[in-house]
C-alpha cells in the first residue's frame, strides 16, 4: 500500500517525519466507508477503467481537478503518476477505478476501505473467466442494447461461458435460494450475481461491482451502471455460481 514518497500536504518536514514514524508498510490504516479525492494529471482527463488496471476496459474520463468520491481501495498494477508510484487503485462512485496515483487524498496511505470481493464459486463449476476478468466484458460492451431481456445470458457469457443452462433469471435465482447459495442481507461484494424478481415473472440478475453498484443490462435500455436496489424487487446476491453452464 506504500507509494514512493511524494507526500501530498504542505506539511513541515517535523510533522511528514511524524508521518512517516506513524505508518507501518502493511497495516490497515483506512475505515471509512468514503472518502472525497480531486484529480491531478496536470492537465490530461484520468481514464476510467473497469478494474484495478490498464489493461482493463477504458470507458470514460475524468476532468483534471474535477472531485471524486473514492467508495473503497484495492492493490492492483503498479503506476507511476502525480503523486508517486503505488498499486493502489480506487474505486469511484460510479462503479469505475482509477490509479490513486493521480488521485490528491491528503495522504500517501489508504483513505478507505478495502473492496470487498465475491468468494469462489465451487470448484466443480469454476468459471473461465474471475471477477475482474467478468466486470471487464461487462463493460466493453457499455452502452449496448443488444443485450435487452438477456440479462442471464449476459452475465453467463461474462464469466466465460456460452450460456447459463438455466431458461430465466427467476429460476436461477430460485436455484440459488434453495441450494444455499442466496445472501438477503449485506452489500453484494464484487463480483457477485444479484439477483431479483421482476414484474414479468422472468426474474432479472446483473453483476456487483462492489459498494452498492452493479453492471447490468436493462438500465435505461442497455447495458449500464446502476445502484443494487435500482432494479426493484432485489432478492439476494450469491457468488457466481452457474452450475448449469455450458
Amino acid at each position: 500500500m506504500w507509494k514512493y514518497f511524494n507526500v501530498r500536504t504542505t506539511a513541515t518536514v517535523a510533522a511528514v517525519v511524524g508521518l512517516v514514524v506513524a505508518v507501518v508498510p502493511g497495516t490497515a490504516s483506512a475505515a471509512a466507508a468514503s472518502a472525497p479525492g480531486t484529480v491531478n494529471t496536470a492537465g490530461s482527463p484520468l481514464t476510467v477503467r473497469s478494474g484495478p488496471g490498464t489493461s482493463y476496459d477504458s470507458w470514460r474520463t475524468v476532468a483534471d481537478g474535477a472531485g471524486v468520491t473514492l467508495l473503497c481501495q484495492t492493490s492492483g498494477e503498479s503506476v507511476t503518476g502525480t503523486y508517486g508510484t503505488t498499486k493502489l487503485w480506487d474505486l469511484l462512485s460510479n462503479g469505475g477505478m482509477v490509479s490513486d496515483a493521480y488521485i490528491y487524498t491528503g495522504s500517501d496511505g489508504q483513505v478507505v476501505n478495502n473492496c470487498t470481493y465475491v468468494g469462489d464459486e465451487p470448484a466443480s463449476k469454476k468459471n473461465p473467466r474471475a471477477a475482474n476478468g467478468a466486470i471487464n466484458w461487462a463493460f466493453q460492451r457499455y452502452g449496448s442494447s443488444a443485450y435487452e431481456n438477456m440479462c442471464l445470458s449476459f452475465v453467463a457469457q461474462a464469466y466465460g461461458w456460452g450460456g447459463s443452462g438455466w431458461n430465466t433469471a427467476e429460476i436461477g435465482g430460485d436455484w440459488e435460494s434453495s441450494h444455499g447459495y442466496l445472501h438477503t442481507t449485506g452489500i453484494p461484494p464484487r463480483g457477485a450475481l444479484t439477483w431479483y424478481h421482476n414484474s414479468t415473472g422472468q426474474g432479472h440478475v446483473a453483476i456487483s461491482l462492489g459498494e452498492g453498484k452493479v453492471v447490468s443490462t436493462s438500465v435505461s435500455g442497455q447495458v449500464g451502471v446502476a445502484g443494487y436496489t435500482d432494479h426493484g424487487m432485489y432478492r439476494g446476491w450469491s457468488v457466481a455460481y452457474l452450475p448449469a453452464a455450458w
